[in-house]
């Protein structure tokens, strides 16, 4: 039976089981516990609103990583949705013979797409053509070929890189399946839920969800997922989009100033002023300033000090030891003259001339660099 407005919760990218490298045993047991119930909440969202399906773009858990209790824990969560749940693997969790998608039952209500070619699956007289990654790199453009058979309303489900939305991804983020927004018509749908951008994007055509809970230091602000509206009776109009806040865990990025610092625990001490009490925010601390003389900073030291009760915490060492530059300038020898030459750049002051500068000085000691 075909209903005039579809209602549909579309997330992406949750990552079950991902590694949290860097962060230590215990807090990344505890953010990989996070991702489960961000996307425990976001099956309750789709019950909460009586959904007519829950749609998933892909990289819902990590291939690599995955184990049986994922798999009951998606099966448990699949099944309380009650409502249709379409999935179209991506990248992470890509359909192969040995994947989770293969070798396990599934509720009756999932349909995971298993073709790179979009198929079609009816929900509530509304068209969704969904298609799947069948490798882990290397996907090209899954969406330029196709053409939409005639019928009613046709919706896209599917993982990739819309180029014109990478700038807004930052850096490093891969162009898995690129396309052009300006396809999605070309191609006969009305509109493309996405996934493979952790950042939330938002356009007439298309929906990026991002991420549910965040993955890595720099993922700010909301995440959850898209409630999306769709109304054939005004088909000219797009899809009322609304992204549910759903996160458990927000990341911050600290900078602290260690000039004044005589010793490694008033580091500690000032680190730990500086921190949230909410252990609930995972924070990256950037060390600043100059290290007073004689002052030692053991940076995997002072990480386990400070991830005490699993709190997440990543630590980036900027600051430069004490150095007497108009000492080391005057020598006569090419510590001199290295020293010199930087001194006379217009961007000394520059926090890649310093790092330099200190690199270099170390070089010409015969040591290897402390902070860097």
């Amino acid at each position: 039976m075909h209903i005039a407005r579809m209602r549909l919760v579309h997330c992406a990218d949750v990552h079950l089981d991902a590694a949290f490298v860097g962060l230590g045993l215990p807090a990344a047991r505890r953010r990989r516990a996070a991702l489960r119930q961000a996307f425990h909440r976001v099956v309750q969202t789709a019950v909460d609103i009586g959904a007519d399906a829950l749609t998933v773009g892909g990289d819902l858990y990590e291939d690599l990583r995955s184990q049986r209790e994922t798999t009951a824990f998606l099966q448990e969560e699949t099944e309380r949705a009650s409502c249709p749940v379409l999935i179209a693997p991506g990248n992470h969790d890509y359909w192969h013979p040995g994947s989770l998608y293969a070798r396990e039952r599934w509720p009756s209500n999932v349909h995971i797409f298993s073709s790179s070619e979009f198929t079609e699956v009816e929900v509530a007289g509304w068209r969704i053509f969904g298609a799947a990654h069948l490798k882990p790199k290397g996907t090209g453009n899954l969406i330029g070929s196709f053409r939409v058979p005639k019928g009613g309303p046709a919706i896209a489900l599917f993982h990739g890189s819309e180029r014109g939305q990478l700038p807004f991804q930052g850096e490093g983020k891969e162009d898995h399946a690129p396309f052009t927004e300006s396809e999605i018509s070309k191609c006969g749908f009305q509109y493309a839920l996405m996934g493979h951008f952790h950042t939330p994007r938002v356009t007439p055509w298309l929906t990026y969800p991002g991420n549910p809970e965040p993955l890595t230091f720099g993922e700010q602000g909301a995440r959850g997922a898209a409630v999306l509206v769709f109304d054939d009776e005004r088909p000219q109009e797009r899809p009322q989009v609304e992204i549910a806040s759903l996160s458990t865990f927000s990341v911050s990025d600290l900078e602290v100033d260690i000039s004044e610092c005589s010793h490694s625990d008033s580091i500690l001490d000032q680190i730990e002023q500086a921190l949230p009490e909410n252990p609930l925010v995972a924070c990256r601390v950037r060390l600043t300033g100059e290290l007073g003389e004689g002052v030692r900073l053991n940076p995997t030291e002072l990480l386990a000090r400070l991830r005490k009760e699993d709190r997440s915490i990543d630590l980036v060492v900027a600051c430069r030891p004490h150095l007497d530059l108009d000492f080391l300038r005057q020598a006569p020898d090419a510590r001199g003259q290295f020293v010199r030459a930087l001194m006379a750049r217009p961007d000394f002051d520059s926090e890649v001339v310093q790092a330099a500068l200190v690199a270099g000085l170390n070089a010409l000691l015969g040591e290897e660099p402390a902070l860097l």
